[in-house]
């Protein structure tokens, strides 16, 4: 039996810039005005989730594609780190950009394509054919 695909949206390369000045704002609040330990500031920012972001848009970016998943259980980092920004009194203009990503994403159908890891890197499947020293997924035959 396989296991149920997560849920998934695309998102454009323009979008994770919005989302990664959203996560670093919030982080940036939180570390000045709070004691908090490196987990949880990461949690409560949502910024754990940038590295990924990063892979997932340098992978999608060699393969030429445009669109980028995001799970909808990263959704909830981008609303917590919204939520903080508020509680945090963040920079208006970030808040707004996070405030329109979330409605943006809310609009967005889930699961459009299926997924796979490439190298340990979330992508559509599609995107998953070739790269430039050859196929994505290694033969060993």
């Amino acid at each position: 039996m396989t296991p149920p695909s997560p849920d998934v949206i695309a998102i454009t390369s323009e979008e994770v810039g919005a989302l990664v000045e959203v996560l670093e704002h919030a982080y940036t609040c939180i570390a000045e005005l709070s004691d908090a330990n490196e987990e949880t500031l990461a949690g409560a920012s949502g910024s754990g989730l940038i590295p990924l972001l990063y892979a997932r848009a340098g992978f999608t970016s060699i393969q030429r594609r445009g669109d980028i998943p995001l799970l909808s259980d990263e959704i909830g980092l981008l609303e917590a780190a919204v939520i903080n920004l508020e509680s945090y009194q963040g920079n208006e203009v970030v808040l707004c950009a996070g405030y329109q990503l979330l409605e943006d994403f809310a609009s967005r159908s889930r699961n459009a394509y299926p997924l796979c890891q490439v190298h340990g890197i979330l992508a559509f499947t599609g995107e998953a054919e070739d790269t430039a020293s050859g196929p994505a997924t290694p033969s060993l035959t």
